[in-house]
C-alpha cells in the first residue's frame, strides 16, 4: 500500500525534504504510527513512539534514530509545514519516513448520531504490532466503500471480534464496559487513554471474548482510534446499538477534555 505526502514537506530518514523528491514505496510489512495534530501539537507523541518501537522489535526491524531525534523530526514536520491540524503518518520498513497525510475526521454530528460498521472475517498476524498488511486493510475498505458503512470490524476463525481495520472497539452492557482481551488486538492508543479514563471513574472494565452472535446483548458500543477518538456506533451488521447511551457519551466528554489537556501542558 503506497502513501503521498500532503502539504509541502516530508522527513526521510532525518532530513526534511520538498515533496517533489518523494518516491512512493510498497509499505507491506513496515511498521508505522498515524500521529494526530491538534494546534500544532502532536497528541500523545510519547506512547506513539513507544508502541513504534515496540511493533519494530515484534517486526524485527531495526529504528536507527532516537526518540528524541524522531521527536525532533516531527517537530520540524509541524513547524516548516506550518500546519495546526491533521495526521502524520510515521513509517519505517528500510528507511524513516513522516509525513502529512490526508485524513477523514468524523462529521461533528456523528458523535450523537453513531455510525454504522461492517463485519469483516479476517485475522491479523502479530496484532500487537502496527504493521502494514495490505491484503486485510485492502478487504475491509472494498466493505467500506461498497456497503458504504464507517468502518469494519474483524471477526476471527471461531467467530470472536477482535478490532476494527483502523480502530479498537468496546461494548457496553448496564453500567460496564467490555473490550477484547489485549492479546488479540493492536493496543491503540485511545484505547489505553480510554482505559485510563474508564478505571479513574471506578467503571466496571472487563478485557474479554466478544462473539459476533452475542452482539445483541450489548446496549451500547463504540471505536477508539487516532482520527475517530471515541465514536458511538449506531449498528453491526444487523445489530443496533443506542449512540446516546450515558457512558458511551460520557466518556466522549473525558477524552475531549482530556485532549485539551495534553495541549495546554505542551
Amino acid at each position: 500500500m503506497n502513501h503521498t505526502p500532503i502539504h509541502n514537506f516530508f522527513v526521510f530518514n532525518g532530513e526534511l525534504k520538498p515533496n517533489s523528491e518523494f518516491i512512493p514505496s510498497e509499505n507491506a510489512g513496515g511498521v508505522y504510527e498515524v500521529l494526530r495534530v491538534v494546534s500544532g501539537v502532536p497528541l500523545f507523541l510519547e506512547e506513539h513512539l513507544e508502541r513504534f518501537y515496540q511493533s519494530a522489535e515484534i517486526a524485527g526491524k531495526c529504528i536507527r534514530f532516537s526518540k528524541n531525534e524522531i521527536t525532533e523530526f516531527i517537530r520540524k514536520l509541524i513547524e516548516e509545514n506550518k500546519v495546526i491540524g491533521g495526521n502524520i503518518l510515521l513509517s519505517c520498513k528500510t528507511n524513516l519516513k513522516a509525513f502529512f497525510i490526508s485524513h477523514r475526521y468524523p462529521k461533528q454530528e456523528w458523535y450523537k448520531t453513531g455510525v454504522r460498521c461492517g463485519v469483516l472475517h479476517a485475522e491479523r498476524h502479530n496484532p500487537n504490532a502496527k504493521v502494514f498488511q495490505t491484503s486485510v486493510r485492502q478487504q475491509a475498505d472494498e466493505i467500506i466503500q461498497n456497503e458504504k458503512v464507517y468502518e469494519v470490524l474483524l471477526a476471527d476463525h471461531q467467530g470472536r471480534i477482535t478490532e476494527g481495520s483502523r480502530s479498537n472497539v468496546f461494548f457496553v452492557k448496564d453500567n460496564r464496559i467490555f473490550t477484547p482481551p489485549a492479546n488479540e488486538v493492536l493496543l491503540g492508543i485511545t484505547r489505553q487513554k480510554t482505559i485510563q479514563i474508564i478505571e479513574k471513574r471506578n467503571i466496571h472494565f472487563s478485557e474479554e471474548d466478544i462473539f459476533l452472535k452475542d452482539l445483541s446483548n450489548f446496549d451500547g458500543a463504540f471505536l477508539t482510534g487516532t482520527s475517530p477518538k471515541i465514536l458511538p456506533l449506531s449498528r453491526v451488521g444487523k445489530v443496533d446499538f443506542n449512540p446516546q447511551n450515558k457512558l458511551v457519551q460520557m466518556l466522549i466528554q473525558q477524552f475531549d477534555d482530556l485532549i485539551l489537556e495534553y495541549i495546554e501542558k505542551k
